[in-house]
């Protein structure tokens, strides 16, 4: 797999040392006590759709549109929602299931999964070609899932079950296509997988209950390396996201009692919930003062934002 450690500019440098500090010692954060503070009234809600099912939002890198997942034809494609208050449109549309879209970092286009070949696989769709079709990154057996594109804009990363796998690994393929690169090897069936780069590029924070069962989020580095464990393990925690500045990650954690949307330092101190009424799937704005998010205050998810911490 070719090296990504020369490609970014420089991350900070307090929080670079303190992840390879962890990684060297082979043991992550995790060591500061979870808090539930009641979170201000900062959530804004930006779809009312309430017996549709909107899910995995994804912030464009200029801050003008959101795109996420919706039933709203019957099966789930990929929708947009500008930012300038014009109503929401279908990207895609295929029998098939177009879910947990990403974008490419300038913004071009985006990177999701699909059920449109069979089995779940990557694609990509070109927004700036009108009239432009998915293109397939990813072509195996097995089933790939929530991609994330590297801030070069040269790989995705992404869980998958292929080779016959009994949990999800993390792998790494060319966003043009080509060879795919195994990152992560699961334990005893357990899941790696809803992996998010660093700004740097440099380090991968993924979600993995690898550990007595029970989900925390780890870090590896990008060219693969010893894992350090970024949160507690108390319950479920997941579908991480690195914050513009790298020096914050948001996810989701059942810690407090209810899934909410949470925030933990880099280093892994600090985790603090940053929602009270329930958040999911959260993704930063590329300024990284807001978070989108969804929630359920109704049948069925929405999508809402929130200031970030």
């Amino acid at each position: 797999m070719p090296s990504t450690a020369n490609r970014f500019p420089t991350m900070s440098l307090t929080v670079v040392m303190l992840a390879a500090l962890a990684l060297a010692a082979g043991c992550g954060g995790g060591t500061s006590t979870p808090t539930t503070p009641p979170a201000p009234e900062r959530a804004k809600q930006l779809t009312a759709t309430d017996d549709i099912h909107e899910a995995n939002p994804a912030c464009a890198p200029n801050g003008n549109a959101i795109v996420y997942e919706s039933d709203a034809t019957g099966d789930r494609e990929i929708w947009l929602l500008p930012g300038d208050g014009a109503p929401a449109r279908r990207l895609t549309d295929h029998q098939g299931d177009d879910t947990a879209p990403c974008w490419l970092p300038d913004g071009s286009g985006i990177v999701f999964e699909s059920t449109r070949s069979g089995s779940k696989s990557i694609w990509r769709l070109d927004l700036g070609v009108p009239g432009a079709q998915p293109v397939q990154i990813t072509d195996d057996a097995g089933q790939d899932g929530s991609p994330d594109v590297s801030p070069d804009g040269t790989l995705v990363v992404y869980e998958s079950d292929r080779g016959g796998a009994a949990g999800l690994d993390l792998w790494l393929s060319p966003v043009g296509g080509g060879t795919p690169v195994r990152l992560t090897v699961s334990v005893d069936g357990s899941y790696d997988r809803t992996a998010d780069w660093s700004p740097d590029g440099r380090f991968i924070v993924f979600e993995s209950d690898r550990k007595d069962g029970l989900s925390a989020l780890y870090i590896v580095p990008a060219k693969g390396g010893d894992f350090a464990r970024l949160t507690p393990v108390a319950g479920y925690e997941g579908h991480p996201a690195w914050s513009p500045d790298g020096r914050r990650v948001a996810y989701e954690s059942d810690a407090g009692g209810a899934m909410e949307v949470w925030c933990v330092d880099a280093d892994g101190a600090g985790a603090r919930a940053l929602t009270n009424e329930g958040g999911y799937w959260p993704s930063w704005t590329g300024a990284g003062d807001r978070i989108v998010y969804c929630q359920w205050k109704a049948p069925a998810a929405n999508v809402w934002e929130i200031a970030a911490p």
